[in-house]
């Protein structure tokens, strides 16, 4: 009987060994298992919330380019009607202001009945004018000087003319609408050619 009860607690043992090792690794791989789906649980959680934040990085992207498109559509627009102002302003400054630039011919006589001399100024006169009234008195350019017995009314005009066109082409560059040509100014030739005649 002795060999009985120690070959039942034996088996008894043997029982409860294996219950307990039986316990005890599906203790253990029932958490390996719980833990695995909780890992798997956790990166497709991690997946949605990696794929969420493209979606709003994209739409935080799309958004800001139309920002940026409508900023620089307006900063455009500001450009252009600034332009279209200022074109506007100088136009009308343009119109304000004008100088107005004259073929000048003058011819003045000294001597005796016997024998005169002539003096010939060619060159040309410039005067400003606002709104088309003169602002200052007109100044005259003297560009050549002579002094003879006998005037040649045309050639003075002549290079009077030429003078004041050099001036404008000077003055304007060519191209511009503040300085223009105007009537020539002559000084004194009907005079000179009455005496001659005389």
């Amino acid at each position: 009987m002795q060999y009985a009860v120690a070959f039942a607690a034996l088996a008894i043992g043997a029982f409860v060994g294996v219950l307990a090792t039986w316990v005890a690794l599906r203790k253990k791989y029932g958490s390996d298992a719980v833990e695995r789906k909780h890992s798997a649980k956790i990166q497709r959680l991690e997946k949605q919330l990696h794929a969420q934040e493209c979606e709003c990085l994209d739409r935080l992207n799309a958004q800001k380019r139309e920002l940026l498109d409508a900023h620089e559509a307006e900063l455009r627009q500001a450009i252009a009607q600034s332009r279209d102002l200022q074109r506007t302003e100088l136009e009308a400054q343009l119109k304000m202001f004008t100088v107005n630039v004259s073929p000048y011919a003058e011819v003045s006589e000294s001597g005796n009945f016997w024998r005169r001399r002539y003096k010939s100024v060619t060159g040309y006169q410039y005067q400003l004018l606002v709104n088309g009234i003169p602002a200052f008195a007109p100044h005259v350019v003297e560009e050549k000087v002579d002094t003879s017995e006998t005037v040649d009314e045309q050639r003075l005009i002549q290079l009077a003319s030429q003078a004041a066109e050099l001036a404008v082409a000077a003055y304007a560059g060519g191209a511009s609408r503040i300085v223009t040509l105007a009537a020539p100014v002559l000084k004194g030739l009907g005079r000179a050619k009455a005496r001659r005649d005389a």
